[in-house]
């Protein structure tokens, strides 16, 4: 294993550290003693590598951030604007339901940011980089003839939060189907606005 290697993991064992540490006792409640304690490291061998908690749910949280930047590039490099918004609506809610642990932390983050406006930046343009991602993929939808004119921002803004919202609500309540939710979305999201 090179330096670089080595470094990294050392990274990636602190941040799923601190990610088990911040979803199972919460932020405020988690140390940076106990997070160097589930990664294997002193405090200060923590400390070389990040200076607090804040910089730790900062990292974690920009980690969380790539899946979704993948789903997305892959989305709009699909032929179909109806595809590419088919297939990102599918694999983000398959993503986020098979991973509830990183769902859990991305909520804990988000609450946590609400109430530290030093934290706020946590959040800075990500509703604008995802809802011009799906007004992206709409209007190439209806540039190319797949969907009719509607009221791009307001469906992009609609779909944002309301995928957002179902993730939770998939964990929790055992009621609710992935594979039906897809389907709904589809529906509501693609389908009603099909040319």
């Amino acid at each position: 294993m090179t330096k670089k290697e080595s470094k990294d993991k050392r990274i990636q064992d602190i941040l799923d550290a601190a990610i088990h540490e911040f979803v199972d006792k919460g932020y405020e409640s988690t140390s940076m003693e106990s997070i160097a304690s589930r990664a294997g490291l002193t405090k200060g061998g923590l400390y070389y590598h990040f200076n607090s908690k804040d910089d730790i749910l900062i990292r974690a949280n920009d980690m969380f951030m790539e899946p979704v930047l993948a789903l997305m590039a892959d989305a709009m490099g699909r032929p179909g604007a109806a595809d590419g918004l088919a297939a990102y609506i599918t694999r983000y809610i398959t993503y986020w339901t098979q991973h509830p642990r990183e769902m859990s932390f991305i909520f804990l983050t988000m609450t946590k940011t609400i109430s530290n406006r030093n934290l706020r930046h946590l959040y800075d343009g990500y509703t604008s980089q995802i809802t011009d991602f799906i007004e992206a993929i709409y209007r190439k939808g209806i540039s190319a003839g797949e969907f009719k004119e509607f009221n791009v921002r307001a469906a992009s803004i609609s779909l944002m939060a309301a995928l957002d919202g179902i993730i939770g609500y998939l964990v929790i309540d055992k009621n609710l189907q992935p594979e039906k939710t897809i389907e709904d979305f589809i529906e509501t999201f693609i389908n009603n606005y099909r040319e």
